[in-house]
């Protein structure tokens, strides 16, 4: 059974089925006008992907095509403007609309699921939120000055912020897991970790990257380090991946003292979120625990 968004109706179960309208060819090569005119208007779909994911279009999908009618009485919507937001996605390759009107999902739709291995249900449900997408908006006033728009839209750094708004916190941290999960199988297949005992995870979030590096290596234990707020979710995360005890869940501060002691220590993630005066600190507190033969890995992907 696939896992619904809280407080949605479960569609009555049904047989897997597929869209009987072939996908269309793929477009050739647009005029530049036309191809830049699709670019600046780009906010409109980032907004239609955070719609379907807020209202959980993909998961009620999960057993087959569905109605826009249908889906509107479910997720307490207006049934035509549900139709022309689906079918503005599935113009893109979100959703397939079929000859009789309903809606499936195709592999890119799929992501939109909670549940869907690789799922960036998170990051769009996040990217469209206002308190982030308001920020977009101070862009132009950050190039002139330099400062940080979001410093200066909410009067105090990111980190900040979701330290005292826990609603946004926990939507981030959905997010960055759910990026984790594109990462983590592209650093595990770079970065040979034989031989190592010990894996510092600095600023790991809930522990995704940590919890698989854990897995594909049993003899290795991992630390991870993370802010409080943070760290709170991280013991369900690494049970279910059965490597909890081999990894110490630390609350503390990047910025004062980390755990000594690892092979190796990992900032994924982390330094471009800092200016230059700030990435130094993070490196130099870094460096002050580590023995001359301990490596750290910088992932900025």
């Amino acid at each position: 059974m696939t896992s619904q968004p809280p407080g949605r109706t479960q569609l009555p179960h049904a047989p897997k089925q597929y869209p009987d309208r072939e996908p269309s060819a793929p477009p050739q090569q647009l005029p530049p006008q036309a191809a830049l005119l699709n670019m600046i208007g780009g906010f409109r779909l980032t907004q239609a992907i955070y719609v379907a994911a807020k209202l959980g279009i993909a998961d009620l999908l999960a057993d087959g095509p569905c109605s826009a009618e249908d889906l509107a009485q479910l997720t307490g919507t207006h049934a035509r403007s549900l139709y022309r937001l689906l079918r503005a996605l599935a113009s893109v390759g979100i959703f397939c609309e079929d000859s009789s009107s309903r809606f499936s999902l195709t592999p890119m739709a799929d992501l939109l699921r909670c549940d869907a291995p690789g799922s960036l249900h998170g990051q769009a449900a996040l990217m469209g939120e206002p308190w982030i997408w308001q920020v977009t908006d101070e862009m132009l006033e950050s190039v002139r000055t330099g400062e940080a728009a979001f410093d200066r839209l909410y009067g105090m750094h990111f980190w900040e912020y979701l330290a005292r708004h826990v609603e946004h916190n926990a939507a981030c941290d959905a997010a960055m897991t759910s990026l984790s999960t594109l990462e983590t199988q592209a650093i595990i297949t770079a970065y040979d970790l034989d031989g190592v005992s010990i894996v510092v995870d600095v600023g790991g979030g809930r522990g995704a990257l940590l919890a698989a590096i854990l897995s594909a290596y049993p003899d290795i234990r991992g630390v991870l380090l993370e802010q409080p707020q943070v760290v709170e979710g991280a013991r369900s995360l690494l049970e279910q991946a059965d490597v909890a005890e081999r990894c110490d869940i630390i609350a503390g501060d990047m910025f004062a003292r980390l755990p000594s002691g690892g092979d190796v220590y990992i900032l994924k993630r982390v330094i471009h979120d800092w200016d230059d005066e700030q990435a130094v600190t993070i490196l130099r507190v870094c460096r002050s625990v580590m023995s001359d033969r301990a490596r750290l890995l910088l992932c900025l992907l």
